[in-house]
């Protein structure tokens, strides 16, 4: 048997044409070496080398596009980690709201910003109507046994008859059965007034208790409830109508039932001496004018003042 022949370099001289593609095909240590060279080849005719490279260019191309390895798809992971990522976001989410949002356990909580008021009804169609930065907020499992609201700020109540009504506040609390009353509940300081029916007002600082019936109000200085004195009826829920009438209330009181009104910024100069007077006067929502010069022309303060786009600047 004859023996095979072997040259090295025999791809070179195939290409450069010193060999014949038979001879290059016995030269071949294997013939599955030459078969991958010649696809190669057939490949390369479709490229369209340039007439102006030469063949020792061309073979270097070649070389170069034949030691290039093998592309296999990569497949990244990324985007399923991203995926799992943004499922599992989903469920911390949705796990949050349920543990977290207590209306789902029957909490509710209502607020009103500044210069905002709202109405809401109770489970068992009580009336809330909330002055300007109010927070109230009850539970509806169990309301019919018990009837609790608490309550930050001010709110008319209208009560439907039924079992013990109760108002907590930070400085004490207010039952009724069945009346119309209204609470504002403030700075540490509690006011009640009743309309219609009778309301039993506690201090939690001394455990004091008053009995309210209509046009009676009390409230607490110091901590202790004070005797209840007369209110024109009228006047115990006037804002709800955009009207407010401030009886005895120092000028630092009123400034801040302004800036909640009006949701502007009072700045002023005035001593503590003078802000701690106290005075009767009225608000009237939609006229931010007539309700400045309520308490500058009752009290006689001797200050000009001027309106801007969020604040109210006293000079």
């Amino acid at each position: 048997m004859q023996e095979k022949k072997h040259l090295n370099h025999w791809e070179q001289d195939w290409l450069e044409g010193k060999i014949s593609s038979q001879e290059a095909s016995a030269y071949a240590s294997e013939s599955e070496h030459f078969e991958v060279l010649s696809k190669y080849i057939d490949k390369a005719s479709s490229l369209g080398v340039f007439e102006k490279n030469t063949k020792e260019e061309a073979w270097r191309k070649l070389e170069a596009k034949i030691a290039e390895a093998p592309q296999t798809k990569v497949v990244s992971i990324n985007r399923r980690y991203w995926l799992a990522g943004v499922a599992a976001s989903f469920i911390v989410i949705v796990s949050a709201f349920f543990l977290l949002d207590q209306s789902f356990f029957g909490n509710v909580n209502v607020q009103t910003a500044l210069a905002e008021t709202q109405t809401i009804y109770l489970p068992d169609s009580s009336v809330v109507h909330l002055n300007a930065e109010t927070d109230v907020s009850y539970s509806k499992k169990g309301w019919d046994s018990e009837r609790i609201v608490e309550l930050d700020g001010e709110a008319f109540f209208e009560v439907k008859r039924g079992s013990n009504f109760k108002v907590t506040t930070p400085s004490g609390i207010v039952e009724v059965l069945g009346t119309s009353f209204n609470v504002r509940s403030r700075g540490g300081e509690l006011i009640v007034a009743c309309k219609t029916g009778k309301v039993r007002v506690t201090a939690f600082s001394d455990r004091n208790t008053k009995i309210l019936t209509p046009g009676l109000k009390t409230r607490t200085k110091s901590g202790a409830l004070i005797e209840p004195e007369m209110i024109k009826s009228d006047n115990i829920d006037l804002w709800r109508s955009g009207l407010y009438y401030l009886e005895n209330t120092s000028i630092e009181e009123g400034f801040e039932e302004l800036e909640r009104i009006f949701d502007l910024k009072i700045v002023h100069s005035l001593p503590k001496t003078e802000l701690e007077r106290t005075g009767t006067w009225d608000f009237d929502r939609n006229n931010l004018d007539e309700s400045i010069q309520s308490i500058t022309v009752s009290m006689g303060l001797q200050v000009d003042y001027k309106i801007e786009k969020d604040r109210i600047v006293f000079e």
